[in-house]
C-alpha cells in the first residue's frame, strides 16, 4: 500500500516523520508554557500529591529521552518540582499511536533509568534517587485497557513477586474523557480538545463551536497569536478528516467574527498558506525545466531562495 512505503514529502520528510514532528511541535509548544503545565498537574494529578507540590519551583529539565525510532510514536517532557521541600521529577509521555501500548510500563522504566542516570551524573555526591511521577497522555481511538502497574507485565507466582520491580503510571486517556471533564487553563483545554478530536469527523464542528472560540478568552493577545499559529500548522498537516479548503473556510469565518486579534492572525496565516502553495509551484516548475528567472517572475520569490530550494530537492531525492 502507498501509505506503507517510504515516500517523501515536498520538504524531504517521510510522511510518518512529518506527522510525528507536527504532534511533537504542538504538544511541546503548549505544555512547555509554564502556566499550562501547572494547570495540567493541578487538574489531573492526585489531590494528595498536588497539595504538597510547590508550583513556584516548576521547571523543564529536558525535552526528550526518546530515541529516533520511537520518536514517531511518542513525545515527552521532563519537569522538576519540589514536593515537601524535596526535588522530584514528573515525566510526561504523550502516546500518538492509534492503539494503546501494551508495554508502556517497560517504556517508562527505560526512560526513568535514563533520568536517574542523568541525575547521578549531575549530582556526584547524591546518596538517594529522586522520585519520578510517570504520566501518559493517550489520544488514540481505542480505549486504553492496559493495566498501568508495571508488575502486571510479569507472569510471576506470588512467591516470586518480591523480585519484580513495580511502579504505577498515571493515565489520561483523552479520547474517552467527556468534554466537560477537560478542565484547566485555556491553552490546556485548547490542546486537549484538539488532540481528542484530531482524527475524527467531529473535529470541524468542535473547532468552530468550542476550540477556536477559546482563544478569545486569552487576555494576552500576543500569546494568543503565537499559539493559534502553532495550532493552525498542526491542523493543516494532521487533520485527516478536515480538507484544507474547509479549514480555510472555518478559520476565515471565525476571524471575521473574532475582532482585531483574529484579523491579525488571519493575515499571517493566509500569507503563510499562500507562500507554502507557491513552493509547490516552484517544485513543479523545476521538474518541468523552467528557468529560475522564470520561476522568480511567477512566484515572486528571490532567485537565491529558489536556488536553495532546488539544492534541497536534489539532496533529498
Amino acid at each position: 500500500m502507498a501509505d506503507e512505503k517510504e515516500k517523501k514529502t515536498k520538504a524531504g520528510e517521510k510522511p510518518v516523520e512529518k506527522m510525528r514532528s507536527m504532534h511533537d511541535e504542538v504538544v511541546k509548544d503548549f505544555l512547555s508554557e509554564n502556566e499550562t503545565a501547572k494547570s495540567f498537574f493541578k487538574e489531573y494529578l492526585p489531590e494528595g500529591i498536588v497539595k504538597n507540590l510547590d508550583f513556584n519551583t516548576l521547571q523543564i529539565c529536558k525535552d526528550t529521552f526518546i530515541n529516533k525510532k520511537l520518536a514517531k510514536y511518542f513525545s515527552d517532557i521532563l519537569y522538576r518540582i519540589d514536593l515537601d521541600n524535596t526535588g522530584i521529577f514528573i515525566y510526561l509521555l504523550i502516546d500518538h499511536k492509534s492503539r494503546e501500548e501494551h508495554f508502556m510500563g517497560f517504556q517508562f522504566l527505560k526512560y526513568m533509568l535514563r533520568i536517574w542516570e542523568l541525575y547521578l551524573k549531575q549530582n556526584k555526591n547524591a546518596e538517594t534517587l529522586p522520585v519520578i511521577i510517570p504520566i501518559v497522555i493517550y489520544h488514540g481511538p481505542r480505549q486504553w485497557e492496559i493495566n498501568t502497574r508495571f508488575v502486571s507485565l510479569f507472569n510471576a507466582p506470588d512467591n516470586m513477586k518480591e523480585y519484580v520491580p513495580d511502579f504505577n503510571y498515571n493515565l489520561y486517556d483523552i479520547s474517552h474523557v467527556p468534554d466537560e471533564e477537560i478542565k484547566g487553563a485555556v491553552l490546556l483545554r485548547i490542546l486537549f480538545m484538539t488532540l481528542k478530536y484530531i482524527f475524527t469527523p467531529e473535529l470541524r464542528h468542535k473547532l468552530r463551536e468550542e476550540i477556536f472560540p477559546l482563544f478569545l478568552e486569552l487576555k494576552d493577545k500576543e500569546k494568543g497569536t503565537e499559539y493559534l499559529e502553532v495550532l493552525l500548522r498542526y491542523l493543516t498537516g494532521s487533520a485527516r478528516n478536515l480538507p484544507e479548503d474547509e479549514l480555510n473556510e472555518t478559520v476565515t469565518k471565525l476571524f471575521e467574527e473574532g475582532g482585531d486579534l483574529m484579523a491579525t492572525i488571519a493575515e499571517k496565516w493566509q500569507a503563510q498558506a499562500k507562500k507554502e502553495g507557491k513552493w509547490d509551484v516552484v517544485k513543479n516548475s523545476l521538474k518541468e525545466g523552467l528557468s529560475i528567472k522564470t520561476i522568480e517572475r511567477i512566484t515572486g520569490f528571490p532567485a537565491e531562495e529558489i536556488h536553495r530550494f532546488k539544492e534541497k530537492l536534489v539532496h533529498t531525492n
